[in-house]
């Protein structure tokens, strides 16, 4: 899995998802504008649970794309982060969010990905998968500066988002490198107040 670069790198890639540094006083972070639209402050799994900001507070959060009529790389990454989610230390499982967004309103309802999540991940899974609608499609696509014609086959980007809902990482490409990925939220968990502010210091 190919590491583009830190938060401040986002931008000179392309991915145009940087907002700004969320405070109380610059308002919602990252992860909430690429998760809730509007202002919608609640939004519903495909198993029919709610999922509000105050779920991923304090949170860090992993976030993958897919559709159930994706590639096999798509169906082999969302396996991958399952399994990845399912094999963390109990002392970060816990402190972990993983989001999977649908990209394809057109074909994919909550039943159908749903289905589709079922059958390739079974009902206990640690991903939680969201539906989208043809409004969320199109400004997801904006956010990551995706290409509207690639559209509905989801983005090969993986999002990993600090503990205050800032993009800390992006990774791109087909292979996800798991050992990788959980020394970053590792690293990440020690900053509580997110990237760019003091660590926690290490108990000796």
């Amino acid at each position: 899995m190919k590491i583009i670069a830190l938060a401040t790198a986002l931008t000179l890639a392309g991915i145009g998802l940087i907002t700004g540094r969320a405070t109380a006083e610059t308002g919602p972070s990252d992860l909430g504008n690429l998760v809730w639209s509007g202002e919608a402050t609640s939004r519903r799994d495909v198993q029919g649970r709610d999922i509000s900001p105050g779920d991923l507070r304090d949170r860090l959060t992993v976030v993958s794309f897919a559709s159930a009529g994706c590639t096999i790389l798509c169906v082999t990454r969302t396996m991958d982060l399952d399994k990845l989610a399912r094999d963390l230390p109990a002392s970060l499982r816990d402190r972990v969010r993983f989001l999977v967004i649908g990209t394809d309103p057109a074909a994919d309802d909550a039943a159908r990905l749903r289905a589709f999540a079922d059958g390739l991940l079974g009902p206990n899974r640690r991903l939680r998968f969201l539906a989208s609608d043809a409004a969320e499609t199109k400004a997801l696509a904006e956010r990551l500066r995706y290409p509207a014609d690639r559209l509905p086959e989801p983005p090969p980007t993986i999002l990993l988002f600090d503990r205050r809902g800032n993009v800390a990482m992006t990774y791109g490409g087909d292979a996800v490198d798991a050992s990788r990925l959980q020394r970053d939220l590792a690293t990440l968990d020690t900053f509580p107040q997110g990237i760019g502010q003091p660590a926690t210091p290490a108990s000796h």
